[in-house]
This record gives structure tokens, sequence and C-alpha cells, in this order.
């Protein structure tokens, strides 16, 4: 005999769907190019990439599904890093898209109680500054040499639940 136990399917909205595929599609096309043509793979896909954000996502994501993956207190401010895989198999905070939050001490209610390991949705916007859009690589071991294995961007945190 089995039985239906009821499962909470998580939905996710198309934006963010969209946006990881993106990354994903570039990631993947870097990581199957040779060594001639891979750096400029991967010029093009951070340049594609920020235009992207800026055009497609307006610089702005809501109610996105995301992981809590490390609060890092420092003297006036939080930094908050947030998790979305990019493989649904792998929930590595090392091989997702991780998106970084420094929020000031007025802010910090936002995160109150929360732990590393919480599933969120969060809303924000993505931070450019003087038309630059940061795309950095979030892994402390340098596994790859491609930013989108586990690209970090900064955002402005607005909301989380």
């Amino acid at each position: 005999m089995v039985s239906c136990g009821q499962k909470t399917e998580v939905l996710v909205p198309t934006e963010q769907t969209r946006f990881v595929n993106y990354v994903k599609f570039i990631r993947d096309a870097v990581n199957s190019s040779n060594e001639a043509n891979r750096s400029i793979q991967l010029n093009n896909g951070v340049l594609l990439t920020k235009a992207y954000v800026k055009d497609s996502l307006s610089l702005k994501f809501d109610s996105w599904q995301a992981t809590l993956v490390e609060i890092i207190e420092k003297p006036t401010t939080t930094e908050v890093n947030f998790s979305i895989p990019l493989d649904a198999s792998n929930k590595s905070s090392q091989k997702s898209i991780i998106l970084s939050s420094l929020l000031d001490i007025s802010k910090k209610g936002m995160i109150q109680g929360l732990t590393v390991g919480n599933q969120l949705k969060i809303s924000g916007a993505f931070i450019e500054k003087e038309g630059f859009i940061d795309i950095d690589s979030y892994s402390n071991y340098k596994f790859s040499k491609n930013v989108f294995d586990n690209p970090e961007f900064k955002i402005e945190l607005v909301s989380s639940e």
C-alpha cells in the first residue's frame, strides 16, 4: 500500500528560472570551449550577463527562492549571502549563483531570526555603480577559471521572508 503524502512544491518565479538558465548556458559554453576561445567566451559572457541583468531584469528581482548560506558580521554592516543552485542535482553554494548584500545596522532586522540553511524568498535590486555591474567568483577555492561556475552578484536586499 502506498500513501500519498502532501508535497509542498516551491514555486520559482519565471524571471529567476530564466536567469539561472541564462547563467548555466554561458557557464556551459565557456566550459566546453577550447583554451584558445575560453577567454573570449568568458569576456563575452560577462558582458552579455551584465546586459541581461540590466535590460531583461531591470536590475530587480522579486520573491526569488534562495538559501541563506552566510552571515558575516562586520563593524558597521552585516554581509548576507544567498545561493540559488545552478543545477537541481547540486545544492552546494560553491556551484551556485550567489547574491551578496551588505546591510547597515538599520536594516539588520530584515534577517533577524534567520539562520544559515534557511530557504527564503528574497526581493531586491542588483547594484550598479556608474554603469558597472559586478560579477565575481564567490569560491574561495578558485576551483575554476570560469566565473560562471560560481558567480556572485552584489545586491541591495529589500525584503526576505
